[in-house]
Formats: C-alpha cells, sequence, structure tokens
C-alpha cells in the first residue's frame, strides 16, 4: 500500500508540503491549481489509508500532518535486503563474472479468476498446495511434500524427509483469507543470488468467484533466462495447477 501511495507525484508533492508544517485541506488545495478539492481530498483519502498521514479535526477545519514511521521501516527493511543482496553477491563475484549475470530488478503480475468462492481458494493455497503445485517444478527429485505454513514466520519449503529439503521463502505478511507475502532468496544455481517479494490477494467477485493477484519483485544478480521465465512459470503453476485443481470439484 505504501508503494502505491508513494507512485503518484501529486501525492509526494503533498507529504513534501507536510514535511515543512501540518496544512489543512483547503490550504492543501490551494497549492494544487490543477485540480479540484475532490481530487486532492482523494489523495488525502490514499496517503491516510497507508498510515502516511494523520488526520485532525479542529472545529470545521481537517488539519493533515505527516507520519514518517511507515516510511522509515520500510526504507530500514530495505536497506536490510540490500545489505543482504551486497554480502551475496560479494560471496559469489568470481561465479558471476562469467555468466551473463547483471544486478536489476523486475517484477512480473498475474491476473487470474476461478470459479469458487475465496475461501475454498485460500483453503487450497494454503492448506494443500502440495496437492496441485505442479511437480515440474519442484527443485529435488527426493521431494516428498510441498508445505506452504500458513503464519507469520512460516515456511513455504519443500520436504524430503529426514529433515531435508529446501526453503522457497518465508512469510512475512499475512491477512487471511485476503492476501499473504513472501520474502525468498534465490541462491546462484537457482538463478540469483537475489532476494524476492511475493504478494498473493484474493478478492471475492460475486457468490462463487474469486480473482487471485499475484505480483513478484526480484531485485539481485537475476539472469535474463530467469527474468524470461518468472511470468510463464507463475502462470504455469496458477493456471495449470491451482485452477483446475479448484475447478474440477465445482
Amino acid at each position: 500500500m505504501i508503494w502505491k501511495a508513494l507512485a503518484d507525484p501529486t501525492r509526494r508533492n503533498i507529504l513534501n508540503l507536510l514535511k515543512k508544517a501540518p496544512h489543512t485541506t483547503g490550504e492543501l488545495s490551494l497549492q494544487f491549481a490543477d485540480l479540484s478539492r475532490y481530487a486532492v481530498m482523494k489523495h488525502l483519502g490514499v496517503l491516510e489509508k497507508a498510515d502516511l498521514i494523520t488526520v485532525r479535526r479542529e472545529g470545521k477545519f481537517r488539519w493533515n500532518h505527516l507520519n514518517t514511521k511507515p516510511i522509515q521501516q520500510t526504507y530500514e527493511q530495505w536497506v536490510g535486503n540490500l545489505i543482504q543482496l551486497r554480502m551475496l553477491t560479494e560471496q559469489t563475484s568470481d561465479d558471476m563474472s562469467q555468466t551473463d549475470k547483471t544486478i536489476t530488478t523486475t517484477t512480473v503480475f498475474i491476473e487470474m479468476k476461478i470459479n469458487v468462492k475465496k475461501l475454498r481458494v485460500w483453503q487450497a493455497l494454503t492448506q494443500e498446495i502440495s496437492k496441485w503445485w505442479k511437480k515440474d517444478f519442484m527443485n529435488s527429485p527426493k521431494t516428498i511434500d510441498f508445505v506452504l505454513e500458513s503464519k507469520l514466520g512460516g515456511l513455504m519449503y519443500e520436504n524430503a524427509g529426514k529433515n531435508e529439503g529446501l526453503v522457497w521463502a518465508s512469510v512475512i505478511a499475512l491477512d487471511a483469507p485476503n492476501s499473504l507475502q513472501l520474502k525468498g532468496h534465490l541462491s546462484p544455481e537457482h538463478g540469483g543470488p537475489a532476494i524476492s517479494f511475493t504478494k498473493i490477494e484474493l478478492e471475492a467477485k460475486g457468490a462463487n468467484k474469486t480473482t487471485l493477484k499475484l505480483s513478484d519483485t526480484v531485485f539481485g544478480s537475476i539472469s535474463n533466462e530467469l527474468q524470461s521465465e518468472l511470468s510463464a512459470g507463475w502462470k504455469s503453476i496458477f493456471e495449470e495447477g491451482l485452477k483446475p485443481y479448484l475447478e474440477q470439484d465445482s
């Protein structure tokens, strides 16, 4: 939500004004001659929803105050990830010099409609993932189960038994049954070194339809092959795995 709020230049300009001092909604409207008061209020609503501003009412005036805490938290999180990425990159610099990898960021988006209820999709996503996750996307022939622990700090991993396997990612945000976010690390042998952030959102559409939205951002030393395969891979997993698994019973 914070990235969406900061993506718009008007909202960034509003935050710059509030950085100097709190302003009423009327005062902010006067700063944007090309926008109506209603448009400015819509921008303020997005900023408030992202917790980037706080609102205090005094009589008929609505005072808007900058809230820097979410920005600071986001900055610290990304700096921490960049430090991890730098360490990974330095550890594998000799290998990377012999490949076509460069430090870059890429994001893929997928949106798909599934003809079942949202709660059923959430159940399959978090409790039955091993039943529909495509076997050719497993990393080891020894894998006997694919697991997603739907709790904060939980892991998404391949279980090969005897405490063996491979961790794909960890759960860093959870809002059941609406969304979950995963953070993963890609080793050089799997297309990295890189760090990935994957968000899956579910939205009910009518009584028995659900829209699944996925965004996957990967940044690091990404091979050209990985960039081209990310979108195709996710589409294959959900369109050929999850969707038919759910709709065959409906």
